[in-house]
């Protein structure tokens, strides 16, 4: 398995994406329309740093066969131009970046995975930021499309105590994912199911709030 695969089937990277799924949600229930946008630009310009930096590891290696860099280096031009396309505010337009950033991603990966293990090259700490803000990354694209998809048709209030009880959940359960971080060794699997479980219910309570 690549270091890549190995990372997203981690358990502590499936409880960071979690983790970072919960802070987007939260962002949407205290934060304005512009301020979660501004969050997801952010976002993808984290993500564009770490891309970067990997094409310069590329650049810099004697272990890669040239052949290998072109391919590799092809891909992650690729994500870069979908990582500096301009704000989407309109829903259509954010759910054609969204794909086309993972899509690109998902294709790199692909290509990493292929060419470049068992070659000495490993971005090490690189890989780890990759995996980290492409989740990070998703969780604000998952978080701002339900808000983009009611604000298209109809100015959105939502009610002050809903919205208070449903932040109180969302801190409860980023409570019980510290907890639980701390236990996952003795049983990942399980911890895994319920805290998904539990984050999907918070969800679902989130999506009523936009319909």
């Amino acid at each position: 398995m690549s270091r890549i695969k190995e990372l997203r089937a981690s358990i502590e990277s499936k409880i960071d994406a979690l983790e970072q799924q919960a802070q987007a949600l939260e962002a949407q229930l205290t934060q304005s329309k512009e301020q979660a946008i501004q969050r997801l630009e952010q976002g993808k310009q984290q993500l564009h740093d770490v891309v970067t930096s990997v094409q310069a590891d590329l650049r810099r290696s004697k272990d890669v066969a040239d052949h290998v860099r072109v391919e590799v280096q092809a891909k992650l031009d690729h994500l870069q131009v979908q990582l500096a396309l301009g704000k989407a505010d309109a829903r259509d337009a954010f759910d054609e970046q969204r794909e086309k950033i993972f899509k690109a991603l998902t294709e790199f990966e692909a290509v990493a995975d292929q060419k470049l293990t068992g070659i000495a090259f490993d971005s090490g700490r690189l890989w780890e930021q990759l995996v980290e803000r492409s989740n990070r990354l998703e969780a604000e694209f998952e978080a701002l499309k339900h808000r983009l998809s009611v604000e298209s048709r109809q100015q959105l209030t939502v009610v002050e105590a809903t919205k208070q009880e449903l932040l109180q959940k969302l801190r409860a359960y980023r409570d019980d994912l510290r907890v639980k971080r701390q236990m996952v060794r003795a049983r990942a699997d399980t911890f895994e199911i319920d805290l998904r479980d539990g984050l999907e219910q918070i969800k679902t309570a989130f999506r009523r709030l936009f319909a």
